[in-house]
Order: C-alpha cells, then sequence, then structure tokens
C-alpha cells in the first residue's frame, strides 16, 4: 500500500529566525523512506520566494536564495517525489512562519536616558537599561554596552545585564574618547574605537578599533594592521552575520579583517566609511571621485550614481546598497532657482528612485536610517523641524532633543510604527 501511495513527508526542520536574517538559509524536509533524487526546480513557495531543491537519502533541502519577510507564513511545496525504486509520485506541503526582529533604540531624557526594546509588531516598550548621559549603546549577547563621557570627552565603556540589573565597566586600555561601538549580531564580539593624542612633534589622534569576547572574558584587544600594529581606523562595522570587519584606515585603505584568523585583505583606495549593507553584501565608501558601493567577496566596486525621482535628478548622501543592486539612500532634491532644497529617503533599483520618506512640509531633517536584515523594513531618525536649533548637549553624540524613528515598509512606502528615540539597532 505505501508502494501505491509514494512517499510521505514525516517531518520538517527550519529556523524561523535565521531565515529572516539571510539568504541561502534551508528547510530540510524528511520522508518516511529514502526517496529518488530530485528535480531542483520542481519547488515553489508562497508568498513567491526563489528557492531550489536537492536531495540525498530521506532529505529534501529546500534552500531560499533570499531572507524571508518577517513574521509571514510561507508555504513549501515539493513536487515529483518518488522512492529510490521508482513508483508513484507525492509531493510535499509545509507551511512555516518567520519571526521577526527585536528593534533597540535610545530614549535620551530626564533624570535617565533609556535604551528600548521593542517589535515590528508589537507595541511594548521595554526598557533594557536606564542611566544618565549615555552616548552611544549595542546589544551583545546577554548585555547592553554603552559608553558615557567626561566633558573633556573622556570615556568609559560599561555593560549591564537586563535580567540580573547588574553593570559592570570594562577596563580599557587606553584613556581616551570611546566611540563606534558595533557587535556580531549573534555571539559575543564587540568593537569600539579609543581616540587619544599621541605624543610627538605633531600630535595626531589614534582612532584606535579593539574588540572584545565577552564570552571569554573581558580582555579588550586591539586589533592588527598589516604591519602588526594596532589597527587605526576613520571607520568601521562588522559584517552583518558574521565576525569578519570592515574597515577605512587612517591609510585611507578599505579592508576586510577576519577576526579569527587576523587575515586582512586590502579592497582599496578609500578615506570615508560609510556602512557595510544590511545583507553583509557591500561597503558603501567614498573617494576624491565620489561614493562607491564594494563588494566584499571580491572588491569590485560600483559609484553611485542616483536614478531620476519623477523628473528630478537628485543627489546622493548616505546608501545602503544590496547583492541586487538596490539602493536605499537619503538624496537630495533641489528647488529650480536653487535656493530651496528638500531631503528625501528613496528607494532606487537602478532604473527610478522613488520616495520612501520625507518630512512634513519639508521642514525637517532625515538624520540617519538603517535597512533591517531582510531589507523589508527601513528605520529613519528624523528631526521633524529643523527650525528649532534645540540640542541636547552631549559631548559625544549631541542629538536634537526631539526625534522620531519611523518603521517604513521599503516594499510599499508605508509607516508602520514609530518611535520616540534614535540609534535604531535590528538584532
Amino acid at each position: 500500500m505505501g508502494y501505491l501511495q509514494g512517499p510521505k513527508l514525516s517531518s520538517a526542520q527550519v529556523d524561523g529566525d535565521a531565515v529572516v536574517e539571510s539568504s541561502d538559509q534551508t528547510l530540510r524536509l524528511f520522508a518516511n523512506q529514502a526517496i529518488a533524487e530530485i528535480d531542483p526546480d520542481a519547488v515553489t513557495v508562497a508568498p513567491a520566494v526563489d528557492a531550489t531543491a536537492s536531495s540525498e537519502g530521506d532529505l529534501i533541502s529546500v534552500q531560499f536564495a533570499q531572507a524571508l519577510d518577517y513574521n509571514t507564513e510561507y508555504t513549501v511545496s515539493v513536487e515529483g517525489v518518488t522512492t529510490a525504486s521508482g513508483g508513484p509520485e507525492s509531493t510535499f506541503n509545509y507551511s512555516f512562519t518567520t519571526g521577526e526582529p527585536d528593534l533597540y533604540y535610545l530614549d535620551r531624557g530626564e533624570p535617565n536616558d533609556e535604551i528600548i526594546r521593542t517589535g515590528l509588531t508589537s507595541q511594548d516598550r521595554t526598557v533594557v537599561f536606564a542611566g544618565a548621559g549615555i552616548q552611544e549603546f549595542v546589544p551583545v549577547g546577554d548585555v547592553v554596552a554603552f559608553t558615557t563621557a567626561a566633558a573633556d570627552r573622556t570615556g568609559t565603556l560599561t555593560l549591564a545585564n537586563p535580567d540580573t540589573g547588574i553593570t559592570e565597566q570594562v577596563l580599557l586600555p587606553e584613556i581616551g574618547e570611546v566611540a563606534d561601538l558595533d557587535s556580531t549580531r549573534s555571539g559575543s564580539l564587540l568593537g569600539f574605537t579609543i581616540s587619544s593624542t599621541d605624543p610627538g612633534p605633531i600630535p595626531t589622534i589614534s582612532h584606535t578599533l579593539y574588540t572584545v569576547d565577552l564570552d571569554r572574558g573581558r580582555d579588550v584587544v586591539p586589533v592588527l594592521d598589516l604591519d602588526g600594529e594596532p589597527m587605526r581606523v576613520t571607520g568601521w562595522q562588522f559584517v552583518p552575520g558574521t565576525t569578519a570587519i570592515v574597515a577605512v584606515t587612517t591609510e585611507s585603505t578599505l579592508v576586510r579583517v577576519d577576526t579569527v584568523t587576523g587575515l586582512i585583505v586590502p579592497l582599496g583606495g578609500y578615506f570615508n566609511f560609510d556602512r557595510v549593507s544590511a545583507d553583509g553584501s557591500t561597503a558603501i565608501v567614498s573617494d576624491t571621485t565620489g561614493s562607491a558601493a564594494v563588494t566584499l567577496s571580491d572588491g569590485t566596486d560600483v559609484r553611485l550614481q542616483p536614478s531620476p525621482i519623477g523628473d528630478e535628478q537628485p543627489f546622493i548622501g548616505q546608501t545602503d546598497a544590496n547583492a541586487a543592486g538596490d539602493l536605499v539612500a537619503k538624496m537630495v532634491l533641489v528647488g529650480e532657482s536653487g535656493a530651496s532644497f528638500s531631503s528625501v529617503l528613496a528607494f532606487d533599483d537602478g532604473d527610478e528612485s522613488r520616495i520612501l520618506y520625507k518630512t512634513v512640509d519639508d521642514k525637517g531633517a532625515i538624520l540617519d536610517f538603517r535597512v533591517s536584515p531582510n531589507n523589508q523594513f527601513v528605520a529613519v531618525e528624523v528631526q521633524p523641524n529643523v527650525s528649532t536649533l534645540d540640542t541636547d548637549g552631549y559631548v559625544m553624540s549631541p542629538s536634537p532633543r526631539s526625534v522620531t524613528t519611523y518603521v517604513v515598509d521599503i516594499a510599499t512606502g508605508a509607516v508602520t510604527r514609530s518611535v520616540e528615540g534614535f540609534s535604531a539597532i535590528w538584532r
């Protein structure tokens, strides 16, 4: 009877969180017996996503070509499944619902600043840590790391455990400004820079890059440059989904660093670092000729020339460029007289740009933005009215007192929610 019916699906495995964080994630479908090799194109996914299938023994592996949407039910079907000896064909159907990320942000106020965690669909607002004078923060593992600064800009680095309430100040190898915090999306690796004045006839600022693996202790170690000396950078970031580092050194070289082996790969000469794309495929940098998206796998670069918005040709600013070449970027539109301009956030598919967000009556300013790991949403930090010059006066990272972060669906341009605060981080 089993031969007449064909193979059956007995179980399945998929990580609902991993499939929204990166491409090439896998759904595993287990048959109740060994099956024949299947057609790689025999798989369909709804909602539609490119995927391929392979088989071995009783296992069918379905690999997704892109990160999936958040909080979405997907149904995967594999047709033409037969036993290893042939017989009737079966279709395997399996449905699962994807996860969604946490969104962290900083809400400064009196008497304390608050590091907040929230979600895409929930309005819950969890205070992860509250304290005075938070300059920067980043979640890492089970803790959040944050910096403070004295009036002379001398900084501290502190770890706070939201579950226990315990805080711990990290012993730093030098005294100076502590900034540029970043961490790996998963795991326990934290990075930052310390900037201090080097002694000598011509004073220089060090901007030394350090890391600390919190699962292995509290030893702060410098990232080494090609010459074996501590690396000095003008900007840096972990490559999302990995422990690799991308940085622009003070020698104006873009490098990729393997933090496990120490291998350094130069990727070209650039002097300014914007960011690594949310999907980890490119670094956005600039040189004397303008901005470029540099592919991290081979160092090839594409010069960033924004497509028109309607009949207008915009100027491009901060940019995220994914592996497909799509851009999410701050753009400026200049009026015909040249006396007026508007700042917008736009999506550029290479043929045309469309506005994702602009401030009401062009009175505000887009301060920064962060694309979600699956390129579905973008968190946009907005100062609603630039005519009100009211900053919080923080030493290292001053911000307007009124900042709202809007979460925008990139496909539709719809604002899905907003929070009062800034420095949005997807985790």
